[in-house]
């Protein structure tokens, strides 16, 4: 059994791996205590575009409210520590994958035939 601590490495590896693959910068390049906005310049759709990227590496939901709390990565890994450890959630393999594409997403869109027009044409 993989003690808390193991988990939260675990889980702060993952979210740099994410952050550095997003930001295309070395993980070992980015510090806890670095500003989202500040020091790794994203402006809002970026930050929104990372929350993206990390609620699909950690198979779950940010709601729009939280987002305000996401300001540093050190905040990003403590939130998802929080959540983690609430759901009882630990990093499945293809979590341990940055930007892994899980089981859980949206299906495609299925083409279906289309319907006949149902005005007739005049005649």
């Amino acid at each position: 059994m993989k003690s808390s601590a193991n988990k939260s490495s675990q889980l702060s590896q993952q979210v740099y791996r994410t952050l550095g693959t997003y930001l295309q910068r070395d993980p070992k390049d980015l510090h806890p205590d670095d500003s989202l906005r500040d020091d790794l310049g994203l402006d809002s759709l970026q930050t929104i575009e990372l929350v993206y990227e990390v609620e699909s590496a950690f198979d779950l939901q940010i709601p729009d409210e939280d987002f305000g709390r996401l300001t540093t990565i050190g905040a990003v890994i403590l939130y998802l520590d929080e959540r983690t450890h609430a759901q009882g959630n630990t990093l499945s393999s293809a979590q341990a994958t940055p930007l892994a594409k899980n089981a859980h997403s949206t299906p495609p869109i299925k083409k279906t035939k289309s319907r006949p027009n149902s005005k007739k044409s005049p005649t």
